[in-house]
Formats: C-alpha cells, structure tokens, sequence
C-alpha cells in the first residue's frame, strides 16, 4: 500500500516537473530561409572585428540579399588580473561588448536590438610571441562566442515570429 502511495506522488512530481517553460528552437522551412543569407555588417577596422564578421557570416551563410541585415559594432576592454611579484600582468580578461540590430532590409527600420557580452581569459607568457598568439587566440574565443549569443538571439527573434 506505502507503494503504491509513493508511486503516486512520484509520477505527480515528475508531471509537475516535466511543465517547464523549456521551448525547443526547431524553425519551419520559411524561418530557416529568413535566417539564411543575412548579410554581416560590423563597424571597425580591429581584428576582433574582422573575426566577429568572419564568425556571424559562418553562421548566417553567404550574403545573399536576404530580408535582413545585421549592423554590430563591438567594444573591447582588457582587464589585467593576475599580477607577479615582479609586478607584471601574468592573465588576464579580454571583454569583448557587441551592440547589434537586425535591421529590415525592406523598410531600412531595426526590428531587433540588443547587446551581447562575451569574455575569454588568457594567460600572459613572458615569450612576446607567445604573449601575441595567446592574446589573438582569446579574441577569436570571444569573438565566437559572442558570434554565437547573436545567432542565437536572432534565431529566438525569427522563431517567435518577429515578436
């Protein structure tokens, strides 16, 4: 009888949890289009800029005249974290700030607009050449995930249906 009893308030538990707001993000044939050929503009010259417009065109496909564009313009910052006895940074945090708009390519008019925040931590070798590549391969982390948090909030704004 205590068996049953438990049974039963083990499956009433698990219907309770099973009504979680969790929505899978699966896109019709026409969302899926919408998301495809979105051309990449992103304002700056830096390398972390060129890798953040090489990371969303990755995602987005080729540029093809699709209905929308996307204008991000990045900020970066450089924290230094850890320092040595000798007083020089041995890690630190490239914080990299991406304000974008998925910008309607018929009316010209931003129907999205958000910012998006993305850090990579390195650490500093005292070689300068490695001390280069470690810093380049943190802005390439940062700049792919940034790349990243941006798909995945245009892909939310086009499967809510524009909302």
């Amino acid at each position: 009888m205590k068996r049953n009893v438990l049974f039963a308030l083990m499956a009433i538990a698990m219907t309770g949890l099973s009504a979680c707001a969790f929505q899978p993000l699966h896109g019709s044939q026409q969302q899926i289009r919408a998301m495809d050929g979105i051309t990449v503009l992103v304002d700056g010259q830096s390398r972390i800029d060129q890798m953040l417009d090489e990371a969303l065109n990755d995602r987005f496909g080729t540029p093809s005249g699709g209905r929308y564009r996307l204008a991000a313009v990045t900020r970066v910052s450089v924290l230094r974290m850890g320092v040595g006895a000798d007083d020089v940074a041995t890690r630190s945090a490239i914080s990299l700030t991406v304000n974008f708009s998925l910008i309607d390519a018929g009316s010209g008019l931003p129907v999205l607009t958000e910012t998006v925040r993305s850090e990579a931590t390195v650490d500093i070798p005292r070689q300068p050449y490695a001390a280069v590549s470690a810093r380049r391969d943190a802005e390439e982390r940062a700049a792919s995930e940034a790349a990243d948090r941006i798909a995945l909030r245009v892909a939310r704004y086009i499967n809510r249906g524009g909302q």
